[in-house]
C-alpha cells in the first residue's frame, strides 16, 4: 500500500469513529419530554426583619411552598408544583420537562410558625425566587437551587442589635435597602 493510501485509510477511520461518537451522543442525550429537574431551596424565619439570612435566622420546617411557571407571552400558568419543607427547612420538588420559555418562581404559601408569618412585600424584598428550569443554559446538572425564601417575625428579636453591630450595619441602613 502506498503512503497516500495509508493516509486515506487513517483519515477514513478517524472520520468513521467520529461519526459513531456523534451518533452515540445523540442517542444518549435526553429529550425535553424525558427531562426531569429537582428544584431545591430553603425557607427560614427572619428573626431580625433584616430581609437577609443571618445567624439568628431559623430554618422553618413544614413551611408550604409553590413552584409556578408562566408563559412569557400571555402570562398563563403552565406549571404548578406544591411542596413542604423538611425538618431542616429545605424543600425539594420534582419538575417534569424543560421550561425554557417560561418564567418560573418559587413562592411562599404558608408559614409553620405562628409568630413568623409575614411575607415580605415587593416594596422591601421579593416574596419569590426566580429559577431557570432548562438544559439550554450551560448547566449540565438537573438540580436547580433557588435563593432562600423567608417569612418575617412579627417583632424583631432584641439580639438583633448585636447582629447588626457585628455586620457593621445600622437598623436604618437595613430598612432603606
Amino acid at each position: 500500500m502506498t503512503k497516500s493510501g495509508e493516509i486515506i485509510l487513517i483519515v477514513s477511520a478517524v472520520c468513521l469513529f467520529s461519526l459513531f461518537g456523534v451518533i452515540q451522543a445523540e442517542a444518549e442525550a435526553p429529550t425535553q419530554t424525558q427531562t426531569q429537574f429537582h428544584v431545591e431551596g430553603k425557607v427560614y424565619c427572619d428573626f431580625c426583619r433584616a430581609l437577609f439570612e443571618n445567624r439568628l435566622s431559623k430554618p422553618m420546617p413544614d413551611a408550604e411552598v409553590r413552584l409556578q411557571c408562566r408563559n412569557q407571552t400571555d402570562d398563563t400558568v403552565t406549571l404548578t408544583v406544591e411542596g413542604q419543607t423538611d425538618e431542616r427547612g429545605v424543600y425539594s420538588l420534582l419538575v417534569e420537562r424543560d421550561h425554557e420559555d417560561e418564567i418560573c418562581e418559587m413562592i411562599l404559601m404558608k408559614s409553620s410558625m405562628d409568630d413568623c408569618t409575614e411575607i415580605p412585600n415587593e416594596g422591601h424584598a421579593k416574596e419569590s425566587a426566580r429559577i431557570t428550569i432548562t438544559n439550554n443554559n450551560g448547566m449540565s446538572e438537573t438540580t436547580r437551587h433557588a435563593n432562600p425564601l423567608f417569612f418575617l417575625k412579627k417583632e424583631a428579636s432584641p439580639e438583633c442589635d448585636e447582629v447588626f453591630k457585628e455586620l457593621e450595619l445600622l437598623p436604618e441602613e437595613i430598612n432603606k435597602s
